[in-house]
């Protein structure tokens, strides 16, 4: 069943589940990777902390995304499209900065080659398909009666 979706449940999922899978066209394929997320409803984006020279994004450069992001222990999912633009902002980099970051960056978040891809969500898509064993059981009674499982909830959210 398809539903129309709040915004604030969107930016709970991306709090709680960090690793997003970011993907983007490159050289006519999508590709993705798996990278930290920090969800900032007060601004409106996503930031990811990476370096300047990234197949990601360029400066004064727009480029479509999607991130994907799971929780399989709760059959919960979610889809983010949106614009994905590389900036430096030091203000921002020093906000969100960490021993996880220090860790993959250690140059600093004020070298020269440290960068912050910033996303503004478009849309996005939540699918709920409850706990594991209750959707054990809508397989099993599907492979029985021969008709697709009930896939639970989905939700599309206009961000």
């Amino acid at each position: 069943m398809e539903a129309r979706g709040n915004p604030d449940d969107v930016w709970k999922a991306i709090r709680k589940h960090r690793i997003a899978m970011l993907a983007t066209e490159e050289d006519g394929r999508l590709v993705s990777r798996p990278m930290a997320s920090y969800g900032h409803a007060e601004d409106g984006r996503i930031y990811f902390i990476t370096h300047l020279d990234n197949n990601i994004a360029r400066p004064d450069q727009a480029v479509p995304v999607n991130l994907a992001y799971a929780d399989t222990d709760k059959n919960s999912y979610l889809s983010v499209s949106g614009l994905a633009r590389l900036n430096q902002d030091r203000r921002k980099l020093h906000e969100l900065w960490s021993v996880w970051s220090e860790a993959w960056l250690p140059q600093g978040p004020d070298a020269e080659d440290v960068a912050l891809i910033a996303v503004e969500p478009d849309d996005a898509k939540l699918w709920d398909a409850g706990s594991k064993l209750i959707y054990a059981a809508k397989m099993l009674k599907a492979a029985a009666t021969q008709t697709p499982p009930d896939e639970g909830t989905v939700k599309t959210v206009k961000m």
